[in-house]
């Protein structure tokens, strides 16, 4: 018991609390604080990545997971495609004509752990495989060919970029190609001359497409002696 005051409220006393209620005061805080930082939630398009003192110990969620404080450390990550916009690249025809494509490329992650073993850019690397793609893509085809892409959509530079992507646990679903510029240059002067000399035989060779108007059925044309001779046949004279 503990006197409080010297005056004229001297001799109020407050029992002191026990010590057990103290203590489970504090344990009880501790563990509402271990409990927060435990409990996680997780959404539908995303993943928990745990490691389990700097190891990958799995993937969790969607939904209320937990996470050992101390002893093990979540990463999210989205699993929604995202859009990666390829800006002036600059690339070479099979032709030999210089030209700047953009496009974008569509991707999503399929291996969350790999993702986050790949370092703090993943995507970074998937930019560069896109962009080597697209410059391999246009070294094999002529300048004509670019401006008729089979639907717009490219799936053999996908598959490969998937392929060198891999490691990185992002698969590319798609890829565009958009704008395609055609600087001037002797490059493009030299193809507009050869696509010229391939065309000029073409049309020589083509044939002529003038058109001959047949006579009127019925209608035969005549001379003047033809008219006469005929009528001397049709109408002899006595």
């Amino acid at each position: 018991m503990t006197v409080l005051g010297n005056g004229p409220q001297a001799g109020l006393a407050v029992e002191a609390l026990p010590a057990w209620i103290v203590a489970g005061t504090v344990a009880l805080g501790a563990l509402a604080a271990l409990a927060a930082c435990s409990v996680r939630l997780v959404r539908p398009g995303e993943r928990l990545v745990v490691f389990r003192l700097g190891r990958p110990a799995g993937v969790r969620g969607p939904g209320i997971v937990l996470v050992l404080p101390l002893l093990e450390r979540g990463v999210r990550v989205p699993l929604r495609p995202v859009r990666i916009d390829l800006l002036w690249v600059e690339a070479t025809t099979r032709d030999g004509v210089a030209v700047t494509v953009n496009g974008a490329v569509l991707a999503a992650v399929r291996d969350p752990v790999r993702h986050c073993l790949a370092g703090d850019s993943p995507l970074s690397a998937v930019t560069t495989a896109a962009e080597d793609e697209v410059r391999r893509h246009v070294a094999g085809r002529d300048l004509a060919e670019l401006y008729a892409p089979p639907g717009g959509e490219l799936r053999e530079p996908a598959s490969r970029i998937t392929g060198r992507t891999r490691e990185q646990g992002v698969e590319v679903t798609r890829v565009e190609l958009g704008r395609i510029e055609v600087p001037l240059s002797t490059g493009l002067i030299r193809w507009a001359e050869g696509f010229r000399a391939r065309t000029r035989p073409a049309a020589r060779s083509r044939p002529s497409t003038a058109r001959i108007r047949p006579a009127a059925r019925g209608r035969p044309v005549r001379t003047r002696q033809e008219r006469s001779r005929a009528d001397r046949v049709l109408h002899p004279r006595p």
